[in-house]
């Protein structure tokens, strides 16, 4: 959802208090980690708030070198906080705290309720602060991400539980691009004191905080890394034909009349042998690139149907080890049949093409029969064919069952907890904080692409909450991908050589209807470059615009593009926990009831 409150909510919007109380009440400021990474690609990394003691330091202190340390890389916002906790008498700053970071519910409900725990000595746990049991304290939450959301579930079980002090009291929340749910994690507002804010800090640019948040996932456990599936992705991208190569060739055919039908193709013609070489090198090299994809392919069907024993946090699960298939013996079934039927046909095709180029003699027609149409490119058009309405085809169907089988829970999400804290005096208590302006992004100009590009993911967002459908499912898909460089500006040329050459094969097809002459085989061509037509016109139709900025001098080495997917979902997320922003600071510090030390 938007950002920005509509009016209704503006009006509510609490301005930041400037004046300071002169009363000294323990204050204690409570850091809480997100999630590690949206797909819980390691099971095993956690979301700390503290420097393990048991990783040795870096020779230099701005590194950070411990990976679960959430705070690790916020060198800024720690030394603000700590500048804060200098300047007041009795403000303490909780670290001690870390949980599993699972993109899951019931990890963040376990987190936010053993942090509560943690903190008075609930639950059988031992109190962090038994000495404040019996003190007036004022308590700050400070989360992330889904760090947010774990501070939900704390006010949960601060508002419930009987060992938490009636004297402690919630008096404010920080919430840094904390995803809001419908359904998942509701605030209870049991354990807030009367002068609680809420302080929302979000960017506009934040594309995990709108949409990717809104899929709570089950674990891919490590599968992923193991089978180097990145690999597939790079070797998909790899996989290059130049469309120019066949255009040429077939165009270095000399025109000859036979007879009075001279719109008739004669197959006996040569395509020029020089040009004809080049296509054919073309067409060897690019086989070799697609066989290279579908042994990556299989590999990771096959693993993905083994699955494998991962370990889970004991406050999960009792047993140490834990069993995930993430694909059925079913699909994963349905896969390798496609796959194998598909290149069983590349075997034909490139033994064809390699006979022909030691030939010397290129035929027009020859081009074609090389293919082995019945044996590679019937079963490769019937698996990737798609239809640009429904999005619905052989392959994309095997997808959406996929990706369902990975969704958890799917809750449409908002940017702001105005909905989740409508009904209590606290609704008129929330300040907005965004800090667009301190993204990079914000200079690059590039701002109607991507309000576009949210729009449209947005609008997808609207009817998953309806139903989970497979349209929706794939058109969500189909939009990310479109938007992704360099296919984003690699489709527009795809489209136009393929639509060129649709067209002369489609006015061949007419000729040859007309005259009787049309074969099977013609029909499969035009149907395969249909196919490819219909894939860049899905493509196109949802290109929202450049966004990425391949400019050296605003890219970090080892750092998500500027205005990439990841950046958007990684960069853009972790804006709002770069520093303390003076504005930030400003709301937190004007709800500390606790006095500053002499001389500050």
């Amino acid at each position: 959802m938007a950002p920005n409150p509509s009016p209704q909510t503006a009006g509510r919007v609490a301005p930041v208090p400037t004046k300071q109380t002169a009363r000294d009440v323990i204050n204690i400021v409570v850091m809480v980690g997100g999630t590690v990474d949206p797909i819980n690609s390691d099971p095993k990394a956690r979301s700390a708030s503290y420097r393990n003691p048991k990783v040795a330091p870096p020779p230099d202190p701005n590194v950070n070198n411990d990976s679960d340390w959430y705070w690790g890389d916020n060198k800024l916002l720690r030394d603000e906080l700590e500048k804060l906790q200098k300047k007041y008498r009795n403000l303490h700053l909780f670290v001690a705290h870390g949980w599993t970071g699972d993109n899951s519910p019931t990890n963040r409900r376990i987190a936010g309720s053993y942090l509560a725990d943690r903190l008075c000595g609930g639950n059988g746990e031992k109190a962090y602060y038994k000495g404040f049991l019996h003190s007036e304290v004022s308590i700050h939450l400070i989360g992330h991400s889904h760090g947010g959301n774990v501070i939900n579930e704390f006010t949960h079980r601060a508002a419930t539980s009987k060992q938490w002090p009636k004297q402690w009291k919630i008096r404010s929340i920080t919430y840094l691009s904390t995803p809001f749910f419908k359904r998942l994690h509701p605030v209870d507002t049991g354990a807030f004191h009367k002068d609680c804010r809420i302080h929302n800090v979000y960017c506009k640019y934040d594309l995990t905080q709108r949409v990717i948040a809104d899929f709570s996932l089950h674990p891919l456990n490590d599968v992923l890394k193991q089978v180097c599936a990145s690999e597939l992705v790079e070797q998909i991208a790899g996989v290059k034909f130049d469309t120019g190569l066949l255009q040429r060739a077939m165009l270095s055919v000399d025109v000859q009349l036979k007879g009075r039908k001279w719109y008739v193709p004669d197959p006996k013609l040569l395509m020029d042998a020089e040009e004809a070489k080049k296509l054919y090198d073309g067409v060897l090299a690019t086989l070799k690139q697609v066989h290279a994809v579908f042994d990556k392919a299989r590999e990771i069907v096959d693993r993905f149907n083994q699955g494998i024993d991962y370990p889970v946090p004991k406050e999960l699960d009792a047993k140490l080890t834990k069993h995930r298939q993430v694909m059925s013996d079913t699909l994963a079934s349905k896969f390798r049949l496609r796959l194998d039927e598909i290149e069983r046909g590349l075997d034909k095709t490139e033994k064809a093409f390699q006979a022909r180029r030691k030939s010397g003699k290129f035929p027009h027609q020859g081009f074609f029969d090389d293919l082995h149409i019945t044996a590679f490119l019937q079963p490769l058009v019937r698996f990737l064919s798609v239809d640009r309405t429904s999005l619905r085809g052989p392959l994309w169907d095997l997808v959406y069952e996929l990706l369902k089988d990975q969704v958890h829970e799917f809750d449409n999400t908002e940017t702001s907890p105005v909905a989740q804290l409508r009904g209590t005096p606290f609704a008129a208590r929330i300040v907005d904080l965004p800090i667009t302006e301190k993204d990079k992004f914000f200079v690059t100009g590039r701002d109607a692409a991507f309000d576009k590009f949210i729009s449209r993911l947005e609008g997808i967002e609207d009817r998953l909450t309806e139903s989970l459908s497979q349209h929706a499912v794939m058109d969500l898909l189909f939009t990310l991908i479109a938007q992704m460089e360099p296919l984003r500006t690699a489709v527009s040329k795809w489209a136009t050589a393929v639509d060129w050459y649709e067209g002369m094969l489609r006015s061949e097809a007419w000729v040859k209807s007309k005259l009787g002459t049309q074969t099977d085989a013609d029909k499969l061509v035009l149907r395969f470059v249909q196919m490819l037509e219909s894939y860049a016109l899905i493509f196109k139709d949802r290109d929202c615009g450049p966004m990425q900025v391949d400019d050296p001098r605003l890219n970090e080495e080892g750092k998500p593009t500027l205005g990439s997917l990841p950046y958007f979902a990684i960069t853009a997320h972790s804006t709002s926990r770069v520093q303390l922003y003076p504005k930030v600071k400003m709301a937190l510090e004007g709800q500390f009831d606790t006095l500053p030390r002499a001389g500050r």
